[in-house]
C-alpha cells in the first residue's frame, strides 16, 4: 500500500491523472518565494523507502522523488499568489528516467505522455501550508472545474482532456482566477498533509 505523500505527484500520475493543469506558469519572478522549511531530502512514506527532495537552483527548486525503484524529476517553483502560497510543478522528457512505463495502466502512461511531449512543459499547481513540521497540500477539483466548464461557468480559457482540465490562459489571467478561489473549499480538494521527516542521507543513493 503506497502512503499519501502530500499530493504533490505521486498519486495523480499514477493512480488516475485527472486535474486541473496549467500551460503558463501560474508565477511571474516578483511572486517567487524562497522556501526553507523545504529544503532538502524528505520520507514520502512511513518506512522511508521512498523520498522526495526540494533543492534549490537559483530562484528555482529542483524537485526530486523515488517511489518502488522509479524516478521523478521535476522543476519546482513556490509562489506567493494572492493571499495562498503555491507549489508549481513542471517537466519535461528527462523527468522519469528508467521508469518502466509497461507497468503502468493506460491513464497513467498517457498522463505522463500528456506531461513530457509538448514542448511548453505543463505546470501542475497545488495550494501549500508549512507549519509545525507539517506538509500541508491540496491540489484543485478536477471535478469542479470539469462541472463549470460544462455549464460555460469555468471564466477562464482551457482545453477539456477528457475528466482533466488545461488552462490556456496567461500567467496574468490565471493568478486571477486562482485568487477568485482561493479560499473555496468547493474548488480545491481536501488537505493532505505529511510530517517532515528527514530521509537518512545514508540510505539514499
Amino acid at each position: 500500500m503506497v502512503t499519501r505523500i502530500a499530493p504533490l505527484l505521486l498519486l495523480p500520475i499514477l493512480l488516475s491523472g485527472c486535474m486541473v493543469r496549467s500551460l503558463q506558469p501560474i508565477y511571474t519572478d516578483k511572486d517567487i518565494i524562497a522556501m526553507p522549511a523545504l529544503e532538502g531530502r524528505w520520507k514520502a512514506d512511513d518506512e522511508g523507502k521512498d523520498t522526495f527532495s526540494f533543492v534549490r537552483e537559483d530562484n528555482y527548486y529542483r524537485f526530486s522523488m523515488t517511489e518502488n525503484d522509479s524516478a521523478f524529476v521535476g522543476v519546482a517553483h513556490f509562489a506567493k499568489v494572492g493571499k495562498r502560497t503555491y507549489l508549481d510543478l513542471s517537466f519535461d522528457e528527462t523527468a522519469f528516467p528508467g521508469m518502466d512505463e509497461s507497468a503502468l495502466d493506460p491513464n497513467a502512461k498517457s498522463y505522463i505522455q500528456s506531461l513530457t511531449c509538448m514542448s511548453t512543459p505543463i505546470h501542475l499547481f497545488y495550494q501549500i501550508e508549512v507549519a509545525n513540521n507539517v506538509l500541508r497540500t491540496r491540489e484543485m477539483s478536477y471535478a469542479w472545474a470539469k462541472t463549470r466548464r460544462e455549464k460555460g461557468r469555468l471564466w477562464i480559457d482551457h482545453i477539456a482532456q477528457g475528466d482533466s482540465t488545461l488552462l490556456t490562459a496567461d500567467t496574468e489571467r490565471v493568478q486571477r482566477f486562482l485568487r477568485r478561489w482561493e479560499n473555496s473549499d468547493d474548488a480545491w480538494g481536501e488537505w493532505d498533509e505529511r510530517p517532515l521527516v528527514k530521509a537518512d542521507a545514508a540510505a539514499v543513493k
